[in-house]
């Protein structure tokens, strides 16, 4: 069984690496985990940048439906480089809601891309699996998804909304999403400037942070009970606050994540993985941006 101590020294040493500093743990240096805080992860910034082109910008206000569309095709794909290709097709535009609503805009942008890149068009990690059951292809269940009246009126509801909570329970009402990914892109949401850090007001553990917690309690699983019982008590003092917010400590969805590299960690740990024999890299250095309102 593991203790509260082991996860915190995993999270301080998963941090030191975001840092450039060493850590003694192979494992940790040359397999691929998410950081300790997710808006660093490289698929967080990505997004957030791309739904700041809906910010208000003096000039326009707010379009909170582009935003949270976005984030919902993106996390369909999870791949920057084919929303990179999806974005070159769309004239070098950030699709907005208009678009993703359209049938037509998946014939003339998508489906080319989808066409353009097998086997690369879609990602694994994080990423919202459409009716996996049904055999047509990946473009023509997106079209038919964002087209259904049904959908587009729950991200509308969603888009004027504020609660976190809520907002997760409006998503997860859309088929094919679940009530995980339905935090994943509440989540996404919250990084947009205008928006309040609600962080700490409501989480859902995934299947992974269930397992990581379930290593705490001595068994496969923890229940979501147990899972949001550890996560919002877990003692986030002993580890740093998030770089550039003036001490903002790690959220209760940052927590909810480390449970998750925690589980793939020990898993790792116990069946004897030594670790490559070079450290991982991410591709190349990006700037990373701190909401506003996370900054204390």
């Amino acid at each position: 069984m593991k203790t509260v101590e082991d996860v915190v020294k995993f999270a301080r040493a998963r941090h030191r690496i975001w840092e450039g500093k060493p850590t003694k743990s192979q494992i940790l240096t040359t397999r691929k985990f998410t950081n300790l805080f997710r808006v660093l992860d490289r698929g967080s910034q990505y997004l957030l940048d791309l739904m700041n082109a809906y910010a208000a910008d003096g000039k326009a206000e707010r379009d909170v439906l582009s935003q949270v569309a976005l984030s919902y095709f993106y996390r369909q794909v999870n791949r920057p480089d084919t929303m990179d290709a999806i974005i070159e097709k769309n004239g070098g535009f950030v699709p907005s809601a208009a678009e993703i609503f359209d049938p037509k805009w998946y014939d003339d942008v998508v489906r080319p891309v989808a066409e353009a890149r097998p086997g690369q068009f879609l990602s694994g990690a994080y990423m919202i699996l459409i009716s996996p059951g049904d055999k047509r292809p990946t473009v023509d269940k997106m079209q038919d998804m964002f087209t259904r009246p049904a959908t587009q009126s729950l991200l509308g509801h969603v888009a004027s909304e504020t609660n976190l909570s809520l907002r997760v329970h409006l998503l997860d009402e859309i088929v094919g999403i679940g009530e995980f990914m339905a935090m994943q892109i509440a989540t996404d949401l919250g990084y947009c400037e205008g928006e309040q850090d609600q962080e700490n007001t409501f989480v859902v553990a995934g299947p992974g942070s269930k397992m990581g917690v379930g290593f705490l309690l001595g068994k496969e699983y923890a229940t979501k009970k147990e899972a949001f019982d550890v996560i919002t008590t877990f003692p986030v003092d002993e580890l740093p606050p998030l770089p550039g917010s003036n001490g903002r400590p790690p959220s209760w969805m940052d927590i909810q994540n480390v449970f998750c590299e925690f589980s793939k960690y020990v898993r790792m740990v116990n069946r004897g993985d030594k670790g490559a024999p070079k450290p991982y890299t991410n591709g190349q250095p990006f700037e990373t941006r701190i909401p506003t309102h996370f900054i204390q």
